[in-house]
C-alpha cells in the first residue's frame, strides 16, 4: 500500500490516497498477476469479491498480508492484530 503517502487534504474529490492499487511493473510486485487480477478468476480475487467487498482494496492487502505472515511464522506466533 504504497499509495498511503499520496494523501492529500485539499483534493475535495478523493483525499484519502490509498485505494490498493498495484504498480504491475514495480519488480517488488513481481508474481502478484498469478493471485490477483481484475477479471476476478485470481485466488486473492475471488475471495476479496465473495467475502471481503465491503472493505478498501488497500485494507484488504494489509489484512491478507498480516494472514500470511501469521500463517507462516513459527507456530503461528506472529499474530499481528
Amino acid at each position: 500500500a504504497h499509495d498511503f503517502m499520496d494523501f492529500d487534504r485539499n483534493n475535495a474529490v478523493s483525499p484519502m490516497g490509498a485505494d490498493g492499487c498495484i504498480d504491475w511493473d514495480h519488480p517488488a510486485n513481481s508474481g502478484l498477476e498469478t493471485i490477483w487480477c481484475d477479471d476476478g478468476s485470481c485466488p486473492l480475487t475471488e475471495i476479496y469479491q465473495e467475502k471481503y467487498s465491503f472493505m478498501s482494496r488497500a485494507d484488504y492487502w494489509v489484512a491478507a498480508s498480516n494472514a500470511v505472515i501469521k500463517l507462516r511464522s513459527p507456530n503461528n506466533e506472529l499474530d499481528l492484530k
